[in-house]
C-alpha cells in the first residue's frame, strides 16, 4: 500500500472513530430580568425545557470528539457560541459555524443543545436543521426552522411556526397556534385556535377550539373541535368528526367524510361526499362524484346532475 493511501486511510479511520462519540460541556448564563431568549443556531439538535424554578439558562452542549481534535478543546464554547444581551431583557444565543462542502453547504460540524430556561421567558428559535423539542414554556414560542422534526408541547402560547420541511408535533397549547410549512406531516392535539396558513402533507388534528387550514396535498383528519372548521385543500381525503360549529370546505379532489358536524358547506370538484350527522348540507359547486347523506336535520342543497342518496 502506498504511503499516501495509508495516511488517508488512517485519517479516515480517526475521523470515523471520533465522530462515533460526543463530548459534552455545561454552560450557565444568568437570566435575572430576562423576558425573552432568542436562539439562532445551525445544524444539530436543540432541546429546550422550561423550569419554573430556573434563575439562569443552563446549557449542555455536545460536539463530536473528532471536531474537538480538529479545533482544539481550549475555550471551545467561546469558539462555538456567542452570547449577547446579558443583563438586558433579551438574551441571545448564537452559533456561527462556517459552511462546508463536506456537509453540502451547511455548517461544517453540528453541535447539540439541551437547555433549561425560566418557564416565563418568551422563546424565539431560528434553526437551520436538526431535531427541535420545546416544552414547558408559559409564554410565547416562535420558531423559524429549515429541516428536521419539530415538537412543541405543554406551552401556554401563542405558538407560531414557520418551517421549510419536516414533521411537526404540537400538543397541549392553551393559546393560538399558527403554522406555515412547505412540506411534512403534522400531528396537532389539544390546542386553542389553530391556523395553518400553508402546508403540503398529511394533517391530523384532535381536540381544538377552532381550525382553519390551507393545504396543498395530503390527507386531513380532524376530530373534536369546539367551534368551527374552515378548510382550503387541493387534494387528498378529508375526514371530519364531532365539530360543535359550522364546517366550510373548499376542495379540488379526494373524498370528503363528515360525521356529527354543524352546518356543512362544500365547494368541491371531484370525489364522493359522505355525511352522517349534520345540521344542514349545502354543496354549492361540484363536478363529479356521489353525495351520500344520513341524519341531516335541516336543509340539503346539491348541484343539478350530481347523484345523491339520502337515508
Amino acid at each position: 500500500m502506498k504511503p499516501v493511501v495509508v495516511v488517508l486511510f488512517i485519517l479516515t479511520f480517526i475521523e470515523a472513530g471520533f465522530a462515533a462519540s460526543r463530548h459534552g460541556y455545561t454552560m450557565e448564563i444568568p437570566a435575572s430580568g430576562v423576558r425573552a431568549i432568542a436562539f439562532d443556531v445551525q445544524e444539530g439538535d436543540l432541546v429546550i425545557r422550561g423550569d419554573a424554578s430556573a434563575k439562569s439558562v443552563q446549557m449542555h452542549v455536545a460536539i463530536d470528539r473528532y471536531w474537538l481534535f480538529r479545533l482544539g478543546e481550549k475555550d471551545i464554547l467561546k469558539q462555538l457560541i456567542k452570547v449577547t444581551g446579558e443583563g438586558t431583557p433579551e438574551l441571545k444565543i448564537v452559533t456561527d459555524i462556517q459552511p462546508s462542502w463536506r456537509n453540502y453547504g451547511r455548517a461544517e460540524y453540528p453541535i447539540d443543545f439541551e437547555v433549561v430556561v425560566p418557564t416565563g421567558a418568551l422563546i424565539r428559535v431560528h434553526d437551520t436543521s436538526g431535531k427541535i423539542e420545546i416544552a414547558g414554556i408559559a409564554n410565547s414560542v416562535l420558531v423559524e426552522d429549515g429541516s428536521g422534526t419539530l415538537s412543541v408541547q405543554r406551552t401556554k402560547g401563542p405558538v407560531e411556526i414557520n418551517k421549510e420541511s419536516g414533521d411537526i408535533v404540537v400538543e397541549d397549547v392553551a393559546g393560538n397556534v399558527t403554522i406555515n410549512s412547505r412540506s411534512g406531516q403534522m400531528h396537532l392535539e389539544r390546542l386553542g385556535e389553530l391556523n395553518v396558513t400553508g402546508s403540503d402533507g398529511n394533517i391530523d388534528v384532535n381536540d381544538a377550539g377552532s381550525v382553519r387550514l390551507i393545504n396543498k396535498g395530503g390527507n386531513i383528519q380532524i376530530r373534536a373541535v369546539t367551534r368551527g372548521v374552515n378548510i382550503d385543500d387541493d387534494s387528498g381525503e378529508i375526514q371530519i368528526s364531532d365539530v360543535g360549529g359550522d364546517v366550510s370546505i373548499q376542495d379540488t379532489s379526494g373524498q370528503i367524510r363528515a360525521t356529527h358536524v354543524g352546518a356543512l358547506t362544500i365547494d368541491d370538484t371531484s370525489g364522493d361526499v359522505t355525511v352522517d350527522g349534520a345540521r344542514s348540507v349545502n354543496i354549492r359547486t361540484k363536478e363529479s362524484g356521489q353525495v351520500k347523506l344520513r341524519n341531516v336535520a335541516g336543509d340539503v342543497s346539491v348541484p343539478h346532475g350530481i347523484t345523491m342518496a339520502r337515508r
